[in-house]
């Protein structure tokens, strides 16, 4: 074939119209391609961040079990084989290393990786690679755990064995957060045994967050026969350790720092003389067995004052010292708020709507703080009332015999305890 007759066909080629379509379709065909190419590469990318995903979060947790036994090096070795071993497919051929940081005074372990996928279609429209990254955080042992147990020791707890049950739940739960601990004070716990009014040592009468004003009226008779009445008031003397409820709003307050009247605390006359006085938080077992075995069911109830002293043990400053700040790193609060019934009687009402009123303020006041709280109804109480104390739903607990307590506080204490991941 001629040169002329080349050049001519390509001419025809040229102005025919079908060769057009096909230059044309040439060039769509290409974002087409790429936009396929990046929804399989998309694809590709979203398995491998799930794959990266699971073996940094379970890298983190075995660091944290081992982290007590192995030195840095070791751990950081550690934890790159175990990560490398659960990775698969494009995840696997990416990962070359994660970036560890292990903190031995927070005791915390934090790994993240970042890895490219290469691409496949997505190239022709220039991204060579997808970079995924991911990162988790572990603790080692448990947290440092403050918790206070607010329970009630009023006098329908005598019935159906539940003050039985609730001693045997309690030292059961202290056992646990007792095996749990790994070094001194990790783990300390308070116990606020409440009914009308709650009661500490007598060795605090000279504290200046007391006050000495409520009075007592006795009736006598006569020689006449005639009722006489005699109004005495209470005395650092003959006080013997009963506290009711401070003057409104502090009744539903911690305030840490207590000067003015208003914010101090009333010094009583007992309404039930064998009321179990309140244990600070302590770390001594043995002190906090003790404590849970010299309850005694009497009383009235008042909820309102048992969330609210719960609350003062795990706040530092008066009228304990004891709390760490809240700020600390790593330091969980927690309390345990357990009651059988509903609100009967508190300093100012014997009515249960204006109790309740105050018990939720109390409890909104302990958890704007940053207090967890778990509820526990027993049998009987207002339910609604602790499901919106307890933090969440799931914090909240309604037992139908005195039986169930014992699983019931093996769950909270093994949920306070347990080591996972904080982020």
């Amino acid at each position: 074939m001629s040169i002329r007759n080349v050049l001519q066909r390509l001419r025809r080629f040229r102005d025919h119209e079908r060769g057009n379509v096909l230059t044309i379709f040439g060039f769509a065909l290409v974002p087409v391609v790429a936009v396929t190419g990046a929804t399989i590469d998309y694809s590709r990318a979203t398995d491998a961040r799930e794959r990266l995903n699971a073996a940094i979060d379970s890298a983190a947790l075995m660091a944290a079990r081992d982290a007590s036994k192995l030195g840095d090096s070791e751990l950081r070795d550690r934890i790159n084989k175990w990560i490398a071993a659960n990775l698969a497919g494009d995840a696997a051929k990416a990962f070359t290393g994660a970036n560890i940081a292990i903190d031995r005074t927070a005791r915390t372990i934090t790994v993240g990786a970042q890895i490219a996928i290469d691409t496949s279609l997505t190239r022709l429209i220039g991204q060579n690679s997808m970079l995924i990254a991911s990162d988790a955080q572990s603790t080692w042992g448990t947290n440092t755990i403050e918790l206070a147990l607010a329970l009630d020791n009023t006098g329908s707890m005598a019935s159906s064995s539940k003050m039985d049950a609730l001693k045997a739940a309690s030292l059961d739960l202290i056992k646990i957060m007792k095996d749990a601990t790994m070094e001194p004070d990790q783990i300390r716990i308070s116990v606020v045994p409440f009914a009308t009014q709650v009661k500490v040592a007598t060795a605090l009468k000279d504290e200046s967050w007391l006050r000495y004003d409520q009075t007592q009226t006795t009736y006598t008779r006569d020689r006449w026969g005639n009722w006489v009445p005699n109004t005495v008031k209470i005395t650092k003397s003959s006080w013997t350790g009963c506290i009711s409820d401070r003057d409104q709003p502090n009744d539903v307050k911690d305030n840490e720092t207590v000067s003015a009247y208003a914010t101090l605390y009333p010094a009583d006359f007992c309404a039930q003389s064998t009321l179990a006085p309140i244990l600070p938080l302590t770390s001594d077992w043995t002190a906090l067995n003790s404590a849970i075995n010299g309850m005694t069911p009497v009383g009235n109830t008042n909820v309102a004052i048992g969330a609210n002293w719960g609350m003062a043990t795990l706040t530092p400053g008066v009228p304990f010292s004891g709390a760490k700040p809240f700020a600390t790193p790593r330091l969980s609060k927690y309390m345990i708020l357990l009651t059988d019934g509903e609100n009967t009687q508190n300093r100012f009402t014997t009515s249960a709507s204006a109790i309740d009123d105050r018990t939720r303020l109390a409890c909104q006041s302990a958890k704007d703080a940053g207090i967890r709280i778990y509820t526990v109804r027993v049998i009987n109480g207002n339910r609604t009332l602790l499901q919106n104390c307890a933090t969440n739903a799931s914090m909240y607990y309604e037992v139908s015999s005195a039986a169930q307590l014992t699983p019931v506080f093996q769950q909270i204490a093994r949920e306070i305890s347990q080591v996972r991941l904080t982020q």
